[in-house]
């Protein structure tokens, strides 16, 4: 393994991840009784409901969110190319990512788990249209853009129409808004999201990837050098390249996608068996490569 450059396998590692999640995403087969049908609730011809309005809001906002995760597949394929663009080309430090890789990898850790937690095929009708409240709520309440003028554009209050419509009541406390569910109020954020999408491994990784993406020191002060110059005139500062880290950054990756593959497949009630087969195998490679190389 250590004949291919750490960067050259990097690069074809994310490849492989790129092209087999654009290929999940233009996969068009729906099984028999998926749970994408719940969206549609009453007769045909009859008047869309709140209720449906909620969950179709949310397949697209899902849709959305692993779309922005191919995009930032592509980012990461990006980073691992010298300037010339040829395997086993000339490297310079500079071309190096560094810590820049931890913020596309955090982006699309919270893609993949907004995806994973809206489709989730395991959870029943009413904890769909939380999910999609909570989501919708957090949203609307975030944009600060200037009002459009399409009455299809939805706004705050139509949120809030909706979800009310559905018999839930939406409580604001200052700058949050969230649902009142049996005497609590539940919110939509982030770190939860994840957490109930991916469990403990993924509230690892986020609060990993989150901490250099930050500039936290616990986070990148073991990954920064300094040397006093041989003048004695200061102290000099670089940044490890890390390429273990990285390696074993491409392989949890590969393993976030093949989570959140798995219960968009399962929202659709078909098989994603191709981005699975893809991913384990980069993780496993890119798990040994790894484990081979230096920390510095």
């Amino acid at each position: 393994m250590l004949e291919l450059r750490a960067i050259d396998a990097l690069h074809m590692a994310y490849t492989d991840l790129r092209n087999a999640w654009r290929d999940t995403l233009q996969d068009r087969r729906i099984g028999e009784n998926p749970p994408s049908s719940e969206r549609l609730i009453g007769p045909e011809g009859s008047p869309i409901t709140g209720k449906e309005l909620l969950l179709h809001g949310a397949e697209l906002m899902a849709v959305d969110a692993s779309k922005s995760v191919l995009h930032h597949l592509r980012c990461l394929t990006k980073m691992y190319r010298a300037d010339d663009g040829e395997p086993g080309g000339y490297l310079d430090r500079d071309e190096w990512p560094g810590t820049g890789a931890y913020s596309a990898a955090r982006a699309l850790l919270e893609g993949a788990a907004m995806t994973t937690w809206l489709m989730a095929p395991g959870i029943d009708l009413d904890e769909r249209v939380l999910r999609a409240s909570l989501t919708g709520l957090w949203s609307a309440n975030e944009d600060r853009r200037p009002p459009s003028p399409d009455p299809d554009v939805w706004k705050l209050e139509d949120w809030k129409k909706a979800v009310t419509s559905c018999g839930l009541e939406v409580h604001e406390a200052k700058w949050k808004l969230g649902v009142k569910l049996g005497g609590k109020v539940k919110y939509f954020g982030q770190t939860d999201m994840i957490s109930e999408a991916f469990g403990q491994p993924g509230s690892t990784l986020y609060r990993e990837w989150s901490g250099v993406a930050h500039h936290a020191a616990w986070a990148v002060g073991d990954r920064s050098v300094y040397e006093i110059a041989e003048d004695g005139g200061g102290v000099h500062s670089h940044t490890k390249m890390g390429q273990k880290w990285h390696a074993f950054m491409a392989a949890n990756v590969a393993e976030v996608l093949v989570w959140a593959g798995e219960a968009m497949a399962g929202y659709w009630a078909r098989d994603c068996d191709g981005l699975t087969t893809v991913c384990e195998r980069t993780a496993e490679v890119m798990r040994d490569c790894g484990s081979q190389l230096p920390d510095a």
